[in-house]
């Protein structure tokens, strides 16, 4: 029996390792799906290693034996680890991170080769497998120096960067001297990728020697005097735990026949097994029930709210009610948006942010132009010097190298100037509102003061806006009497099973013969019975049709004896009053959210500038020492010309 459950659980293992490597690993999603399925493979094949093979009570086949399960557990973690160490890449994390990440999988691959290479199973695994381990252990190796040698460049450890780099080219070097005698066991990829960490470090590595003859003269450690790479690991051996504890898994799954079925065992076997024309009986109602509920509820209900919406924006009956809700007092919400701006420094602030903006502004501006003021020197200095030594001063010219440098700053520059443009436009907004902003900072009762009173006196205009009030109030409580029938209806829909009605009639059919055809038009009352619970929902959204569309006519009589009422001066200014205020503070927040959001591009784009004017200069500092090496050279070649 034991060895039956081993084989089990080594196919699962299995089957688990091609799920992993079947994932697309170009998408973050597929990155991590690929990852737990290897840990859920090595899982598997920890779990045989220690707790199944111990337990047989016959010897293990070579290919469950220790060494070889080991060899398969390590794989897996290597493959899981690489997974992680990819996703690091992708996201572009720091260069120590994923170092420490790529020596892990290395070791994983080491122990991996180390296992597999034993004689008790060289039976067992493939020489393309002995291969491929081997290989992976040296190109992660590889990848793991050539990252840290990154990481020291950006901490100016230049002696330490060449050394790594030399020991990552020393790494590749090896692997491709494998491939030269085995290349028939190691498949493409594998090789292109080695190719391509080849050239990378290739490039660097030469990059990085120049640099240290030129500029730094660093000393090169040697590769035993380098610290060691710290090791990352981020995956383990993660069995499922439907293969840790599957007995009481089962055994509560089994108990509860009302229980939801298990995601991956699903549940117990024909325990929900009905005739199929059952089975077509209950699709059908499900459509019918589905179908009533969205066209005949759910959507006119919509539609009802649809109408509603559109005649109240048309009457624009929310602004009116919301600045003529007293005669003399100011309402709420302005006074809160005043307290709002009065806290914030009105346009005071404002000014203040466009004077940040505008440094911030110049900052760059002097950024870009030290970047091609530098070129330009450097341009210059290369024609003096062309000109002095003529056709023997045969290095490229300066206005060719830097064509790629120029177009960059001119980019930078085309960018800079727009969102100057776009600062202009802003600036003219704060002049032309800060008057009326400023106004919102003044005291409440100096705010009250300067609002024209409404001076109504007539009763019937009072009755008029209190009445539109209520139906508006009137409105929003049938609005949310709506939004509760249609959880109401979805709750029901939810609960709705018809299948005990439909199994129930299926038997009173095959009474008298089990031979008898089903078919699901036989179900037709049961279908009928079952929908009539959704009548009264149905009625409700007549009634709600007909409450509105009385509500809608006295909103309409109401609003136009509100406009029909006598002209009133002191109304009109009070209303226009306070829609300016409303339309100040709406200025206000806008103006201070495109100042914020121009502080924070000037100082995103002041990094990009430093980068580029530090690039320039760099390239002028190396034409410089390339000037000074050709001088000399040339004076010691004309020396030597005058003694002969």
């Amino acid at each position: 029996m034991n060895y039956e459950k081993a084989c089990i659980l080594y196919s699962i293992g299995a089957i688990y390792s091609q799920l992993g490597n079947a994932e697309n690993r170009s998408t973050t999603e597929g990155i991590k799906r690929a990852c737990n399925y290897f840990q859920n493979s090595a899982g598997c094949f920890q779990q045989l290693l220690h707790v199944v093979v111990p337990e047989m009570r016959i010897a293990p086949t070579v290919d469950m034996s220790a060494y070889a399960l080991q060899t398969i557990v390590n794989l897996m973690l290597a493959q899981a680890q690489e997974c992680v160490w990819q996703k690091a890449a992708m996201d572009q994390l720091r260069d120590g991170t994923i170092a420490r990440l790529a020596t892990k999988i290395s070791e994983f691959y080491d122990l991996a080769h180390e296992f597999a290479s034993n004689s008790s199973i060289q039976s067992v695994y493939p020489t393309a497998w002995l291969i491929h381990t081997q290989l992976k252990a040296l190109h992660f190796n590889a990848a793991a120096q050539f990252r840290k040698s990154c990481e020291c460049l950006s901490q100016d450890k230049y002696g330490e960067e060449l050394s790594r780099l030399q020991v990552a080219s020393d790494y590749v070097k090896r692997a491709l001297e494998i491939i030269k005698t085995s290349q028939k066991y190691v498949s493409t990829p594998v090789i292109n990728d080695l190719k391509s960490l080849q050239q990378i470090i290739a490039a660097n590595l030469a990059r990085a020697e120049k640099d240290n003859n030129l500029i730094y003269l660093a000393r090169i450690p040697p590769a035993s005097y380098l610290p060691p790479i710290l090791k990352t690991q981020m995956v383990s051996a993660a069995p499922p735990p439907e293969i840790v504890d599957p007995v009481s898994l089962m055994l509560t799954n089994e108990s509860n026949v009302d229980s939801p079925p298990h995601p991956i065992i699903g549940l117990p076997l024909f325990q929900k097994l009905v005739p199929f024309a059952v089975h077509q009986a209950a699709s059908v109602y499900v459509d019918r029930k589905e179908r009533l509920i969205k066209e005949d509820i759910v959507a006119k209900l919509d539609e009802l709210t649809g109408v509603y919406n559109s005649s109240i924006e048309s009457l624009n009956l929310m602004s009116l009610l919301a600045t003529t809700d007293s005669s003399t007092g100011i309402p709420e919400s302005i006074l809160k948006q005043a307290a709002e701006v009065r806290s914030e420094g009105g346009s005071q602030t404002l000014y203040d942010l466009w004077d940040k903006v505008q440094k911030a502004s110049f900052s760059n501006a002097d950024i870009l132009e030290d970047a091609f003021n530098a070129l330009d020197e450097e341009h210059e200095a290369d024609e003096a010097l062309r000109s002095k030594y003529t056709s023997v001063w045969n290095r490229p010219e300066s206005n060719i190298l830097t064509q790629q440098l120029v177009n960059q700053g001119q980019k930078h520059r085309q960018t800079l100037t727009s969102a100057q443009k776009a600062d202009i436009v802003v600036r003219s907004k704060l002049d032309t509102w800060s008057k009326i902003i400023d106004v919102l900072t003044i005291t409440k009762e100096e705010l009250e003061d300067s609002i024209p009173s409404d001076d109504r006196n007539e009763d019937s205009q009072e009755s008029q806006l209190l009445r539109l009030k209520r139906l508006v109030e009137d409105m929003n409580q049938h609005l949310k009497l709506r939004r509760n029938l249609i959880d109401q209806v979805k709750r029901a829909s939810n609960a709705d099973d018809i299948s005990p009605a439909l199994l129930k009639k299926a038997a009173e059919l095959t009474a008298k013969s089990p031979t008898v055809k089903i078919e699901a038009a036989q179900f037709e009352e049961l279908f009928i019975d079952g929908l009539r619970k959704y009548d009264s929902f149905v009625m409700t959204v007549d009634k709600e049709d007909e409450q509105q569309n009385a509500i809608l006519r006295q909103l309409n009589d109401a609003y136009n004896q509100y406009l029909s009422r006598t002209p009133n001066r002191g109304s009109a200014k009070r209303e226009k009053a306070l829609q300016n205020l409303h339309q100040a503070y709406l200025k206000y927040r806008e103006i201070k959210t495109n100042l914020s959001e121009g502080l924070k591009f000037y100082d995103k784009h002041a990094k990009g500038l430093q980068v580029f004017c530090d690039t320039c200069k760099d390239y002028c500092h190396r034409r410089e020492i390339e000037s000074e090496e050709m001088i000399k050279h040339l004076g010691i070649e004309m020396s030597g010309l005058s003694i002969k």
